[in-house]
């Protein structure tokens, strides 16, 4: 992808590594108040040296950044596939992070409870909830996500359906 990232692609990036804010500003050599502004749906056009910084931080800790087609639109994966088996709800938190939803958010619009929803997203259950878990995929789907699996020769990950979601 040859254009800057967009502030979904960033934040659902930021996810799939598991890294704080604070971490990643200080590998990409930028600020943690411009690291938040590079995040927010609602920046104006950024510094694209910055920008170029943070994508480099992100890609050198093995992400991808997709970009959106005529058909599809953007988002990131891993470059290569994990060494045990990711399910689709392992990318439940990266795709709230592309959507910019908190968990308070999710809960709210999807009526699944804050801690349940924690609790799929960190592998906290055996078993989870099925009943949870598909108005979550219900949530997700109605808001144009979709979770790419894991590949031979890349890693899964999370984009927009349409290239319409894409700025």
């Amino acid at each position: 992808m040859d254009e800057n990232p967009s502030d979904a692609q960033i934040r659902a990036a930021r996810s799939l590594t598991g890294e704080s804010q604070k971490a990643l500003a200080g590998r990409a050599n930028v600020t943690e108040s411009v690291l938040k502004l590079l995040e927010s749906p609602s920046r104006k056009q950024p510094d694209s040296l910055n920008l170029r910084n943070v994508k480099l931080a992100l890609e050198a800790q093995g992400i991808v950044f997709l970009g959106a087609t005529d058909d599809i639109g953007e988002g990131v994966r891993y470059a290569k596939p994990g060494d045990k088996m990711r399910v689709t709800t392992d990318f439940f938190r990266h795709a709230r992070a592309l959507l910019d939803f908190s968990i308070d958010h999710m809960a709210s619009v999807s009526g699944v409870g804050r801690t349940t929803i924690g609790g799929i997203e960190r592998r906290k259950f055996k078993n989870p909830p099925e009943d949870s878990v598909k108005k979550l995929r219900a949530v997700f789907y109605q808001c144009g996500v979709t979770f790419l699996p894991e590949e031979t020769d890349t890693g899964g990950g999370v984009r927009f359906s349409k290239p319409n979601y894409a700025r």
